[in-house]
């Protein structure tokens, strides 16, 4: 009858012995939600700079002299390049792999941390 805690039990009123499975759930949720905020920000911020980088670049092109109708041919073969890309990988492919693999990709490294 020395131990505290038989005494408190003897009473109703001890805490119980084993671990609380509520509290761990509470603590595993919380660790939980706090790697997910962490997840986030840093995709926040990792997308954030790209398309800051992305906006400082055009405006260093446009601080060059660099005009649009000066980079028009440039833009019109880059686009029929990947349209021929594009048709190409269609067509050897097949639609199902194509769309498959452009799925992977985005859900890549990309923009990911």
């Amino acid at each position: 009858m020395s131990d505290d805690f038989e005494l408190a039990d003897l009473l109703g009123e001890a805490p119980p012995r084993g671990a609380d499975p509520g509290f761990r759930f509470d603590v595993l949720s919380r660790v939980a939600e706090r790697n997910r905020r962490r997840a986030a920000q840093a995709r926040a911020l990792k997308q954030f700079s790209i398309f800051a980088a992305i906006g400082l670049g055009f405006a260093v092109i446009q601080a060059a002299g660099f005009d649009w109708s000066d980079g028009q041919p440039v833009l019109i073969a880059a686009a029929a390049l990947t349209a021929a890309a594009a048709a190409a990988l269609l067509t050897i492919q097949g639609p199902g792999l194509v769309l498959a693999r452009s799925r992977a990709l985005l859900r890549g490294p990309i923009l990911r941390v």
